[in-house]
């Protein structure tokens, strides 16, 4: 086929892709024929791609084309760190890469000897798979604008060699601050974040180290270091205000956070590390959470006592009995248990009143439960009490308390109309004439031995036209009284014959 002409090899490449798609579907011939008809239609079709490496570098996270430049920045002269610059080697092809320089990288360019390079630790790369170096800018001959490259050859079919320039600028020797919480740097004017702590609770405290990196002291302020909000606190600072911190030296300082609240709950400082010839600044970010805290409320018949207040009166009592009980409720309206809870008669006539311990000194977020206060006088009159109720955090996590007044009213006396039919004494409607309302709790009692004890008598005086019939007594306790009624004159003191007796229960209440 080698020694036909253009057109003839084409011609047959024709005929011989033809012929198997005329005899697919026959059999094939012994030996194989059908596998030829197919090996002929391969001839026909593309090759498969070949395995090959591709290089790939990365600074920053950006993928760097060959030929191209990057400026490092400003860096003060005799610093013992330098800047730092890390570049990835990356094979994303589908075969293994070499890199077959000697070293594999090598440094050039007019100002080399202000940048130290350091090799990758092997020169062969498989597929998917990478390895750094670094390049540190570290300016000790001059100030300027300083420019040095890197070279590297490699296995890639499509790039033999890859090269890059960088250019760096060296300042006057200086002070330089960096600080860093363990082993993550916080650049200035950066931020940190704290986390998160409940409302009204402190988080650990987190160590910062602050280092001189540059080539001179610095001189440390007063106060060193410093929190523009009291929710974070600067505390344990490991060096002295108005010290010097050499070049290379350190020190540390802690900061905790301790919210509030939790309104908003995103919370922020700026922390300021006071230093010549400038500061450092940076922000801590932190979140307030919700605390869990347990909330007391009071209540009597739907209305709130959280805060205290006087619950309505018992009314009045005759000594010696008791009232019906006034059910006081307490519920946690929180979300944390609350605990300690108490009652105790605080002031007043505290022996006048009958207070139950709650059914329970702990409550769970939404339970409740209540205590009794009964009225049962010993005397007559007003009578007041105070009712205390506590508990250990009750108030939002803090402790809580409520005065609960509670009244009453002993018992003298009950009033008791009386009427009766007018009686004809001699001479009842003379001016000294008129009636004679007697009660006493005895039986059958005699009413000419009123004693003014046990046995009382109210006149209803004539005076004058007609003599009233009905008079308002006062009894001095409860329970049935008996009563009857007669009629005197001007010349019958003494009094007719009473009436009838009659009875009246008068209640406790």
């Amino acid at each position: 086929m080698r020694n036909l002409p253009i057109n003839q090899n084409l011609n047959l490449l024709i005929f011989l892709t033809f012929i198997p798609l005329l005899t697919i579907g026959c059999p094939g011939g012994g030996g194989g024929g059908g596998g030829a008809a197919f090996a002929l239609m391969g001839l026909g079709g593309g090759g498969t791609d070949v395995s090959a490496p591709k290089l790939e570098i990365t600074y920053s996270g950006v993928v760097r084309e060959s030929g191209a430049t990057i400026n490092l920045g400003s860096e003060p002269m005799n610093t013992t760190n330098g800047k730092l610059a890390s570049l990835t080697i990356h094979n994303k092809g589908t075969a293994t890469l070499s890199l077959p320089g000697s070293p594999i990288v090598t440094l050039g360019g007019t100002d080399k000897d202000d940048f130290q390079l350091t090799q990758p630790n092997q020169s062969t790369l498989a597929p998917n798979t990478s390895v750094t170096f670094t390049l540190r800018f570290k300016p000790v001959s001059t100030q300027g604008s300083k420019t040095a490259n890197i070279r590297l050859e490699t296995s890639d079919p499509a790039l033999s060699a890859f090269q890059l320039t960088f250019t760096a600028t060296a300042g006057a020797p200086a002070a330089r601050l960096e600080v860093s919480q363990s082993a993550t740097e916080i650049v200035s004017n950066g931020s940190f974040n704290m986390g998160s702590v409940e409302e009204k609770s402190s988080g650990s405290a987190i160590q910062f180290t602050v280092r001189n990196t540059g080539s001179l002291a610095s001189t440390l302020g007063n106060p060193m270091v410093e929190s523009s909000d009291t929710q974070f606190t600067v505390s344990a600072v490991s060096a002295a205000n108005g010290s010097s911190l050499a070049k290379d030296g350190s020190f540390t300082f802690n900061v905790t956070f301790s919210p509030a609240n939790s309104t908003p709950t995103a919370k922020s400082t700026t922390i300021t590390v006071n230093a010549t010839p400038s500061n450092f600044l940076f922000t801590l970010n932190g979140t307030a959470t919700i605390k869990p805290e347990p909330n007391i409320a009071i209540s009597h018949n739907s209305s709130s006592f959280t805060s205290g207040g006087t619950i309505p009166t018992f009314g009045a009592f005759w000594p010696g009995t008791t009232s019906n009980a006034k059910s006081v409720t307490i519920t946690n309206n929180g979300t944390a248990t609350l605990t300690g809870l108490a009652v105790n008669e605080q002031s007043g006539d505290t022996d006048q009143f009958i207070t139950s311990a709650p059914g329970s000194t702990t409550l769970t977020p939404g339970q409740s439960t209540s205590f009794t206060v009964t009225f049962s006088p010993s005397a007559n009159g007003a009578k007041t009490a105070v009712v205390r109720v506590t508990s250990n955090n009750g108030n939002n996590g803090v402790a809580s308390s409520a005065d609960i007044t509670v009244e009453g009213t002993g018992k003298a006396s009950s009033a008791v109309s009386v009427s009766w039919i007018g009686a004809k004494e001699k001479a009842p409607n003379d001016t000294d004439g008129g009636y004679k309302v007697c009660y006493s709790k005895a039986v059958d009692f005699n009413p000419s031995d009123v004693n003014g004890t046990t046995i009382f008598c109210d006149t209803v005086a004539n005076t004058g036209g007609t003599t009233p019939t009905t008079k308002v007594i006062s009894v001095n306790t409860y329970g049935i009284w008996y009563i009857k009624v007669y009629a005197f004159g001007k010349y019958n003191t003494t009094g007719g014959i009473p009436s009838s007796q009659i009875s009246i229960n008068v209640p406790s209440t």
